[in-house]
């Protein structure tokens, strides 16, 4: 079983770079590793350590976005066509889903801190996911609000991630179906 589930992630994360896919394998192993242990414990230990590794698994997100746009302007520069269309779709998708997973999980971590950190009362993981959603695209319907100082900064930070994954995703989408119709 396990065997299988390692084949089916080297064939979903593999985008052709050695150092985009070990970031990506990093990310989904540090996700995995917060998103089973975390809800399983209330030793606040467990929870900081939970906290650590979600701001490390920010940074490898913002570390794997920098590398991408990298891995996109070097092969454009080059003349290359290793990144093609599907691969692009790929990296801007997965990117996407760890951002808002690991996202998510802040609002979440907060959310246990701060009794009144949000609007709503008993937040659970699927409306904390609703508000990063709404959040990330910038719609904001303003049903659910951050209440705190540490839910407002986590609002911040979602919107300037936003605004940098898609400003970077569209300006390397239209670069390579630029060089694509060269």
């Amino acid at each position: 079983m396990i065997s299988l589930l390692s084949i089916i992630l080297i064939k979903i994360i593999n985008v052709g770079s050695f150092s985009l896919n070990f970031i990506f394998a990093l990310i989904y192993i540090n996700l995995c590793l917060i998103y089973f242990a975390y809800p399983l414990s209330s030793n606040l230990l467990i929870h900081n350590i939970a906290f650590y590794l979600s701001f490390i698994n920010l940074i490898l997100c913002y570390l794997l976005l920098a590398n991408t746009l990298k891995f996109i302007l070097q092969n454009i520069l080059a003349y290359t066509n290793i990144f093609n269309h599907s691969n692009l779709w790929k990296v801007a998708l997965l990117i996407i889903f760890y951002f808002l997973s690991t996202l998510t999980l802040f609002c979440y971590i907060g959310s246990i801190y701060y009794v009144d950190a949000y609007s709503i009362n008993n937040s659970n993981i699927f409306d904390l996911f609703y508000y990063v959603v709404i959040t990330f695209g910038t719609i904001g319907y303003g049903d659910i609000y951050p209440t705190c100082y540490y839910t407002k900064a986590i609002a911040i930070l979602i919107v300037f991630t936003s605004i940098s994954c898609i400003s970077i995703m569209l300006s390397s989408f239209l670069s390579v179906s630029h060089e694509k119709n060269k």
